[in-house]
Order: C-alpha cells, then structure tokens, then sequence
C-alpha cells in the first residue's frame, strides 16, 4: 500500500511529520515524488496554506494521482480547524471533491484529518510542559500562564481572551512560542528542530493516553497505528 500525504502546512508540520512516522514505526519509506512510488512509500507534499489546499493544491494533487494510476491507496488530507468545527473542516474538504471528481468515482480513499485548532495546539499538550513555579509577572509568558494552564486543562478547549485580536490558532501559536522561550528553547515554523524529538512526541501521546485530551490528536495516531498495522 501506498499514501500520499497533503499537509496545509508550509514548514513546521512538514518537517516534523516525518520524525514522528519514524516513531511510531510505520514502515513506510518517504519517496520525493509519485513517480518513485513502488510498495509501501509515501509522498509528502504541502498544501501551501489552507485557502491554497481547497482552492488549487487539493484539485492538482488527485489530478496527479489521477494520471499515476495504480501508485497511490489512499490521500491523506491534513490542516487546521482553526475556527470551524472539525466536522465543518471534514466536510468542506470532502465537498470540493465530491463536486469536482464524485468521491465514490475515484479509484483510491481519501482520508482527512484536522489539527484542532493548529499543529501548536497539539504541541501544546506535552505532559510537563507547563510550568510548576510561579512566573514573573514581567515575562512575556506571564498573560498566558495566567490565561490558561494547558496542563489541566485540554489545549483544543483554549480560547484567546476576549480583548485578544489573535484569533484561536495564532493565539495557540503565540502561546506555545512563549512558553518555550520562558523555557530558553527557540522554536518557529522554520526551526521546529525541538518539537521533532521522539522525547518531545512521546511526552503528546502520554498526555492523550493519560487524560483523554486532544481528540484531534488522537484521530491522527489512531489513523497511522490502523495503516502501520494494515
């Protein structure tokens, strides 16, 4: 079998996605393009952004799918909620196809999976992440220790407070940047080198297996587990 995965994201997720494959054992080996595609591989592309994916990126990548018959089994689909429902994000995705192709036409599956709201959100949910001392009421991180504690508390159920011009996902982003800085760890979309430890990955799924936090999260493990063990 063979997957073809399209990530909304541009960097971070990208990068980190396979190291986290790698640690959950799949099996699969990343090829650079669909041509390469023999047995178990994967391709990893980005959808450039949401508006990019349902608009131009999701029709060309099924177009190319569509004209390598045989190569793929099943397009996984993967981007933000940010402020819908996840099932309104599931359905606007599987809609655009239905319309342009018939989702029952085509001769692979189609899976789509939703970071609720972001991929920081998930990052969020590391067990130990929050901090246990009291934060100086002059650090950048203070207005969001105060805000919200990610470790009682499920990261998808944060809100930005209401004077906060941030809408959910970025507000998320914000959070998470702060924290690891508060900790003296750098991390952005373009150096996400320490959210792609297998440490880091085994301290998310702790958490959910723990407490039942991350429902988003959780479909994407549970998803990867049921193809590994296809």
């Amino acid at each position: 079998m063979n997957l073809y995965f399209l990530l909304e994201d541009q960097k971070s997720f990208l990068k980190v996605l396979p190291r986290w494959l790698e640690y959950m054992n799949f099996g699969y080996t990343r090829v650079a393009d669909i041509c390469n595609v023999q047995q178990n591989d994967y391709v990893l592309q980005s959808g450039q952004g949401v508006s990019q994916l349902v608009d131009k990126v999701l029709f060309e990548t099924i177009d190319t799918i569509l004209l390598n018959p045989g190569k793929i089994d099943i397009l996984v689909v993967i981007l933000d909620a940010e402020e819908l429902e996840i099932e309104e994000r599931v359905q606007e995705v599987k809609e655009r196809i239905e319309n342009r192709y018939g989702i029952d036409k085509l001769a692979f599956d189609i899976a789509v999976l939703v970071c609720n709201h972001c991929f920081e959100t998930w990052l969020l949910g590391r067990c130990g992440l929050y901090p246990d001392e009291e934060i100086d009421e002059k650090s950048d991180f203070y207005q969001y220790y105060c805000h919200y504690n990610i470790e009682e508390s499920d990261p998808e159920e944060m809100k930005p407070p209401v004077d906060s011009k941030d809408t959910t996902a970025r507000y998320h982003f914000h959070y998470l940047h702060e924290l690891l800085r508060y900790k003296r760890i750098r991390y952005s979309k373009n150096r996400p080198n320490h959210v792609a430890t297998e440490e880091y990955f085994d301290g998310i799924v702790e958490r959910v297996q723990k407490t039942g936090h991350l429902k988003s999260f959780q479909c994407f493990y549970d998803f990867i587990v049921s193809i590994r063990e296809n």
